[in-house]
């Protein structure tokens, strides 16, 4: 508002300066060329140059717009047609979203313009991966990575992902591979490594890409602990299902016991796992070993299952293994599994007062079957057949219909 006022007043100054000078005299511009003479005052001849100036300036505009008429036209165009192609894309989309995956290919690929062509591509090739013709999405996607420069992690990693879909984890996991080389510390590379080395199989692969996920700071979608247990237990499962010499079972299940860092023990996962490794070991008569597999992972958690499993092996000090149990009395005298554990511990020591004490103590706190049977067959051993007969029926009739008997003779 101001500048406008400003403006004004400069128009109403500069007008009142010209008539004012008008008033003084009309002057006059004299022009001589050659034979002619032209004469005139000197604010005709102002006007006349003013218009001369806006019509020269008003010349120039047109043949500048003359001349940049086709550029125009060609932004015009370039933008018709990107609207175009923005229409032809989302009908493309839209396609892809109802499943109609033959029309959402052709539909893509021909709105598949300027910068459109990458993210076009890349979803027709998705659409004829859906469609089944594996040929014609590799296509596709080198048609994405021809359509702009840099687009080697998009197509790449989508290239990966098909290629999962379709089990080629071979060709998944070259892909990855040279991904890695230029974005090693690439979140979604790494995923996809690990999905074509478990799809492999390839569990050492996996073990020694973990260290360098953590290391790097690398997030991923899946746990890297379940991962880890999950490839340990993989391996184990194949250790424990070859077939060959009883010592050389055992040297490849240690081998990989070994290799498991002691952080794994306190996950959930991991109890299954020690499981069945305790069970292998005893089956492969190496019931020390299973001993020693035990004694270690109770150290760094307390685990129900494991403790009873303590009291099914015997190491090769049974007396220690006695005296190690004793200790977590103390700290836990009303665990019934363990009074169980020790209980069995006593027997392999022979020390019959003291393992009835402790299974019976055992079944007070929960008189569970596997004890009351342990405590049954102690007092057979020792001739007490009327309270061995009185355990092994207790709780009978919560799960037995009321039926006659045969009277005894």
């Amino acid at each position: 508002m101001k500048t406008k006022l400003f403006l004004l007043l400069l128009l109403l100054a500069l007008g009142g300066f010209i008539g004012h000078s008008m008033l003084q005299g009309q002057g006059y511009v004299l022009i001589s060329f050659h034979d002619w003479v032209i004469e005139t005052s000197f604010w005709v001849a102002a006007a006349l140059m003013l218009v001369a100036s806006l019509l020269l300036f008003l010349t120039l505009q047109l043949v500048l717009m003359l001349l940049n008429i086709n550029s125009r036209f060609r932004v015009w165009r370039s933008a018709r047609s990107e609207r175009k192609a923005m229409d032809t894309t989302v009908e493309g989309l839209l396609s892809l979203a109802e499943g109609d995956w033959k029309r959402a290919q052709k539909l893509l690929v021909s709105g598949a313009v300027g910068k459109l062509g990458l993210i076009n591509y890349l979803t027709a090739a998705r659409a004829a991966h859906q469609a089944g013709d594996h040929e014609r999405a590799d296509e596709l996607l080198g048609m994405a990575l021809k359509s702009t420069d840099g687009a080697e992690l998009a197509v790449g990693l989508q290239q990966a992902q098909l290629q999962l879909d379709r089990h080629q984890y071979e060709q998944c996991l070259a892909t990855c591979l040279r991904l890695k080389k230029t974005h090693p510390k690439h979140a979604f590379v790494n995923k996809m490594l690990v999905k074509a080395y478990t799809g492999l199989e390839d569990w050492q692969a996996l073990l020694a890409l973990i260290p360098q996920l953590q290391k790097g700071g690398i997030l991923l979608s899946l746990a890297l602990p379940q991962l880890e247990i999950s490839a340990y237990s993989a391996l184990l499962n194949k250790a424990m299902k070859g077939k060959t010499s009883q010592s050389r079972d055992v040297d490849a299940l240690l081998a990989i016991w070994q290799q498991i860092p002691a952080k794994a023990y306190r996950e959930a996962e991991f109890i299954p796992l020690v499981e069945n490794l305790v069970s292998k070991l005893v089956e492969l008569n190496a019931e020390n070993k299973a001993e020693e597999v035990l004694r270690r992972v109770m150290s760094a958690q307390w685990v129900p299952a494991w403790v009873r499993a303590y009291g099914r092996v015997k190491g090769s000090d049974v007396h220690k293994q006695l005296l190690l149990m004793e200790n977590h009395l103390r700290e836990r005298p009303n665990d019934a599994d363990l009074l169980l554990t020790l209980g069995r511990l006593c027997l392999r020591n022979q020390l019959w007062g003291k393992a009835h004490e402790y299974l019976l103590a055992s079944h007070k706190l929960n008189g569970q079957a596997e004890t009351r049977a342990e405590l049954a067959r102690l007092y057979l051993a020792r001739g007490e057949h009327d309270k061995a007969l009185t355990l092994l029926n207790q709780r009978l009739g919560e799960i037995l219909p009321d039926l006659p008997l045969p009277n005894q003779a």
